[in-house]
């Protein structure tokens, strides 16, 4: 599991077709979330490891990129070779828009 910017995020999404993973609430996620992002808790998260590709870059993050941490070492532990953070999370990213 490696932190990353948004700038390497935004990078990784480009060029490698990156599963993107928002792990805060369905309320704030339908408002608003990163293009191509699928929700992730506690009942979607089993079903998600099961069916992503353990080799496609996983990028996950929530509001501040503090909670992600734990949810992209989770992830990593499950197998998944190339497992980000985003710094600063979702507030981070909506800033760099």
């Amino acid at each position: 599991m490696q932190s990353i910017s948004v700038e390497e995020a935004k990078k990784i999404i480009q060029e490698d077709n990156a599963a993107i993973f928002d792990i805060r609430d369905p309320e704030s996620f339908n408002t608003s979330h990163i293009k191509g992002a699928q929700n992730l808790n506690n009942t979607t998260m089993q079903n998600m490891v099961a069916n992503t590709d353990k080799n496609l870059p996983v990028i996950v993050y929530c509001y501040h990129g503090i909670s992600s941490v734990g949810a992209a070492q989770y992830l990593a532990s499950q197998g998944f070779n190339k497992v980000y953070n985003i710094v600063g999370g979702y507030e981070a990213w909506q800033r760099s828009a």
